[in-house]
């Protein structure tokens, strides 16, 4: 049985990350939250098991890769919402105006729309890599993939996503 202790220090440790993983698979707050619970219900669960095989930051996101994927699969998005993280911090005396906090906002709402598009494997591996800041081989042992198919995956959805902002620059949009 895991000790409390070990449990609430994972929860304090990495429960920020999680939540801002999930909400960036999955684009919308109330799923992000639901998986983050469900993560940690896991984790919970399996800690008394875990062995040591590999760290623990690895085996966590995992779960936490596996939880969004599922939820993706399923049909549980009710609606797509704004992320407004941080707005707090972005409002400091050097910080870009309303005008240009807004279109900031709405970039990075643009982006993450577009990752949640993008099939499963590439959507995990962008995110991991570009906004989780995790390499090649660690990604690939969170996706249970080689590293080769972490670049393939990652190649593609650069690709993908160039695409779909394509149309937009051409409308006028950055």
């Amino acid at each position: 049985m895991p000790e409390q202790s070990d449990f609430n220090a994972i929860v304090d440790r990495f429960a920020h990350r999680v939540y801002n993983h999930a909400l960036r698979m999955l684009n919308n707050r109330e799923d992000a939250e639901e998986a983050m619970q469900d993560v940690f219900l896991r984790v919970h669960r399996s800690l008394g098991t875990f062995r040591g095989d590999a760290e623990l930051s690895t085996w966590l996101w995992r779960i936490t890769v596996n939880v969004c994927l599922s939820r993706r699969g399923s049909r549980w998005r009710k609606r797509e919402q704004i992320r407004m993280e941080n707005v707090a911090d972005a409002i400091a005396d050097d910080a870009p105006g309303p005008d240009e906090l807004i279109t900031i906002l709405e970039d990075r709402e643009r982006i993450a729309r577009m990752i949640a598009r993008l099939p499963d494997r590439e959507a995990a591996s962008l995110t991991l890599y570009y906004i989780e800041g995790f390499d090649y081989a660690a990604i690939g042992r969170i996706l249970n993939i080689p590293p080769g198919s972490v670049a393939t995956a990652l190649h593609r959805g650069r690709m993908r996503l160039g695409k779909m902002l394509r149309p937009e620059r051409k409308r006028g949009k950055p």
